[in-house]
C-alpha cells in the first residue's frame, strides 16, 4: 500500500510536467498558426498592392512608348522644318547679296545717267538718288526708292510733256532768263519758246548730258524749219486738247555709246 501511493505520489509531478509542456506547445502552435494567418492576410494586401502597381507601370510604360514615338515624330519634323528654314536662309542670303549687288549697278547707274535726262526729270529725281547712298536704308527700301526712281523715268517718257519755267537763253551771245514754255517729247528730245515768241531752242541727251540749242544754233543739229511756229502749234495744242492737229517737228537724236553709260 504505502509501495502504491509512493508511486502515484512520484507519478503526479511527471504528469503535470507532460501536462503542461502539451499546453505550451499548443500555444505556441496557436501562435504560430495566428501569425501565419496575419502574415496571409498582408500578403494578400502587398499582392494586389504590388498588381496594382504593376497595372500602373505597364500603363505608364505604354504612355510613354507612345510620348516618345511622337517626341520622335516631332523631333523629326522640327528637324524637317530646320533644315528648310536654314535652306531658305542660305537662299534668302544668295538673293540678297544678289540684289544687293544689282542695287549697288543701279545706284552707279543712275549717277551716270541723270546728268543726261531732262532738267524736269533731273529735278524730281536728284532727291530720291540722294537717299539711294545713305546706309542708313535697309535693303527693302532701297530696293522701293530704286523702283520709284524707274517708274518716275518710265512715266515721263511715254508721253509728251509742257513744262512752264523760266530758263536762262542765249540770245545774240548774252545770257537772259526767260519764261518759256517747254515742250518733252519722252527723255530724248525737247523744244523749248519763250512766251513772246522771241526765243527758241532745241534740246536732247547726249552723251556729256543734256544739251540745249539757241536760236541759230540749232540749225547745227536740226534741219531749216519755221521751229518757233511749230512749237507754238504743239503749245496751244497741248494747252487746248480740243484743238489737237497733226504737226510735225524735227529730231535729231545723238550717237550715244551705250558701253559708257
Amino acid at each position: 500500500m504505502r509501495t502504491l501511493l509512493l508511486m502515484t505520489a512520484l507519478s503526479l509531478p511527471a504528469v503535470g510536467v507532460a501536462f503542461q509542456s502539451d499546453y505550451e506547445l499548443m500555444q505556441q502552435w496557436l501562435d504560430i498558426e495566428s501569425q501565419r494567418g496575419k502574415l496571409e492576410t498582408t500578403w494578400q494586401a502587398n499582392k494586389q498592392s504590388l498588381e496594382n502597381q504593376i497595372a500602373l507601370l505597364q500603363q505608364e510604360k505604354l504612355a510613354l512608348k507612345t510620348l516618345l514615338a511622337k517626341a520622335k515624330e516631332a523631333q523629326s519634323e522640327v528637324d524637317e522644318k530646320r533644315l528648310s528654314l536654314t535652306e531658305q536662309q542660305v537662299q534668302f542670303e544668295r538673293n540678297q547679296a544678289l540684289v544687293e549687288n544689282e542695287l549697288a549697278k543701279g545706284e552707279h547707274f543712275m549717277k551716270r545717267v541723270l546728268p543726261m535726262l531732262p532738267p524736269p526729270l533731273q529735278t524730281q529725281l536728284q532727291s530720291k538718288a540722294d537717299k539711294l547712298t545713305q546706309k542708313s536704308l535697309s535693303l527693302s527700301e532701297k530696293l522701293e526708292l530704286y523702283l520709284s526712281l524707274h517708274k518716275k523715268v518710265d512715266e515721263f517718257n511715254t508721253r509728251v510733256a509742257l513744262n512752264m519755267t523760266n530758263m536762262r537763253v542765249s540770245i545774240n551771245g548774252k545770257d537772259t532768263e526767260l519764261l518759256v514754255s517747254q515742250i518733252y517729247l519722252g527723255l530724248s528730245q525737247a523744244w523749248y519758246l519763250s512766251s513772246d515768241g522771241s526765243a527758241y531752242g532745241f534740246g536732247r541727251i547726249e552723251q556729256s548730258g543734256w544739251q540745249w540749242y539757241h536760236g541759230e544754233a540749232v540749225l547745227n543739229v536740226l534741219p531749216a524749219v519755221n521751229l518757233p511756229k511749230q512749237i507754238n502749234k504743239i503749245r496751244n495744242i497741248l494747252e487746248k486738247p480740243t484743238t489737237a492737229e497733226f504737226v510735225s517737228l524735227p529730231l535729231a537724236l545723238d550717237s550715244l555709246n551705250k558701253e559708257l553709260l
